[in-house]
């Protein structure tokens, strides 16, 4: 017999050794741990999923349910194709969380393709690409948040000046937002002068009380708007000819009235 052939002889019988402790039975525990995992897999998450299943195996090469549990590795990594795309589709719907989440998953595989894709795009565009969406969305300060924690993160120059160009046009609709408010509020304050005025013409005298609840009892046409715009009215003190109170705006915004002069 050649040297050839006695090696070929010898690996065939290695290899068949090797299966044949491979394919030894699967002790009962083994088995129950196998099944109680099964029920632990998750379809929205098949990337921890294919952890769970690529350890077990490893773990327990030995026993014939390693073949079984290889197949299930193979049905599972069927469910992580295009499930890259699916995420940034809701992504682009605005379910941050859902997508998030899906990426997290995917990331946990970086051999994969769509694993791979993944990490890259947690790096920055997704949270980039969610502030930017946030703010589209009226959302501000939800935007603010996720750009500053954003620049706490290892960035380009270019990345960080397209966070702070997303800072800087969020800063300027809070003070676009908060000129509106107080305009608003101020408005307010002046139907409730002119509300004042009114009563003491037509009662000679101010109310007793005056607060967001007596609004419609004194004013059932008009005090809707009025109230629309103010979170509280307090600090009222009224005589037969002279009053003053304080109109709280939705901001928070304090303005008060004395005698028909409105006082910021």
């Amino acid at each position: 017999m050649s040297t050839r052939v006695r090696v070929g002889v010898f690996m065939t019988a290695f290899v068949m050794a090797s299966c044949a402790q491979k394919q030894g039975p699967t002790p009962a525990d083994v088995s129950a741990r196998y099944h109680a995992m099964l029920d632990t897999l998750d379809v929205e998450q098949p990337g921890a999923s294919l952890l769970a299943l690529e350890g077990f195996r490893d773990a327990n090469q030995n026993y014939t349910v390693a073949d079984t549990v290889e197949q299930d590795i193979l049905d599972w990594r069927g469910t992580i194709q295009g499930r890259y795309h699916q995420a940034r589709e809701l992504a682009r719907a605005g379910e941050f969380d859902r997508a998030e989440r899906m990426l997290n998953d995917l990331a946990l595989l970086p051999q994969t393709e769509d694993g791979t894709s993944a990490v890259q795009h947690l790096e920055f565009e997704f949270y980039f690409e969610k502030a930017k969406s946030l703010m589209i969305r009226q959302r501000f300060e939800e935007s603010e948040a996720v750009a500053r924690e954003l620049l706490t993160r290892d960035l380009s120059r270019f990345q960080r000046d397209q966070v702070e160009q997303i800072l800087d046009h969020t800063a300027n609709i809070g003070v676009a937002e908060g000129m509106v408010g107080k305009s608003r509020t101020e408005g307010a304050c002046r139907q409730l002068i002119v509300l004042m005025a009114n009563l003491y013409v037509n009662e000679g005298q101010y109310p007793a009380s005056m607060s967001l609840g007596d609004l419609e009892r004194l004013d059932p046409y008009y005090w809707r708007s009025i109230a629309n715009e103010l979170s509280a009215i307090e600090d009222y003190h009224a005589t037969q000819d002279t009053y003053s109170l304080v109109a709280i705006g939705k901001n928070g915004e304090r303005f008060r009235i004395v005698n028909g002069t409105l006082e910021n």
